[in-house]
């Protein structure tokens, strides 16, 4: 990626006095690490429930890989930045004010 970054360097001039991009509302951001599979899932179906799609990752590679279920600590529930402050109002997570 370095080479590609210097290249288009080369031909994107950026001002400098341009203001910061804003987050993209389809990125996905971190909702809660939920204690175990079974409450990942639960949350995800009270999300998808009320219209917000939502991502179950697993973060323990071996069981990842072996599709078995992974430690209680592995587990991640992503939404998309734009579902995010109804997200944490369905299923009742306080957010830490990181919200744009």
């Amino acid at each position: 990626m370095g080479i590609i970054n210097s290249i288009l360097r080369l031909f994107v001039r950026r001002d400098p006095d341009a203001p910061a991009r804003l987050p993209s509302p389809d990125e996905l951001v971190l909702l809660t690490r939920p204690n175990g599979e079974i409450d990942a899932s639960l949350l995800r179906q009270m999300l998808d429930a009320d219209g917000i799609h939502a991502m179950v990752k697993n973060r323990d590679a071996v069981s990842a890989e072996s599709g078995g279920m992974g430690p209680p600590w592995a587990y991640e529930l992503w939404v998309l930045r734009r579902d995010l402050r109804r997200a944490r109002e369905v299923i009742g997570v306080a957010g830490d004010g990181d919200e744009s």
